[in-house]
C-alpha cells in the first residue's frame, strides 16, 4: 500500500558499520497517521491524513490545486503529467 508522508535525502542507518549516522545513498520516508488517534498515540506532531484532507475527495482536491498551481507556475510544462497526478491520486487509496 502506497502512503502519503514525508519524504526526505537523507536515511538514518538502523544496524551495522554506520549504525545512528547519517546515510545520504538513499532517501527515507516517515508515513503520515491516518486518524488523529493513530498519530497521537505516536505522538507524531504532524497532522494526520484525515485532519489534513478529511476523506479521499479532499486529498483529490488537494492533489488538483497542488498540480493547477504548479502547471500556471511552469513547474509542469504538460497538461497530460498535470492530468496523470490527479488521475495517480484519484486511483489511490489515501483515505478509501
Amino acid at each position: 500500500m502506497r502512503r502519503s508522508g514525508t519524504y526526505l535525502g537523507w536515511n538514518l542507518t538502523p544496524a551495522g558499520f554506520h549504525a545512528g549516522q547519517v546515510c545520504n545513498y538513499v532517501g527515507g520516508m516517515i508515513p503520515f497517521a491516518i486518524t488523529l488517534a493513530e498519530r497521537l498515540a505516536t505522538g507524531d506532531p504532524r497532522l494526520s491524513l484525515q485532519e489534513r484532507y478529511g476523506d479521499h475527495n479532499g486529498y483529490v482536491a488537494a492533489v488538483t490545486a497542488a498540480a493547477d498551481n504548479a502547471l500556471a507556475q511552469g513547474y509542469l510544462v504538460s497538461q497530460p503529467d498535470h492530468d496523470a497526478l490527479i488521475a495517480a491520486a484519484q486511483a489511490s487509496n489515501v483515505l478509501r
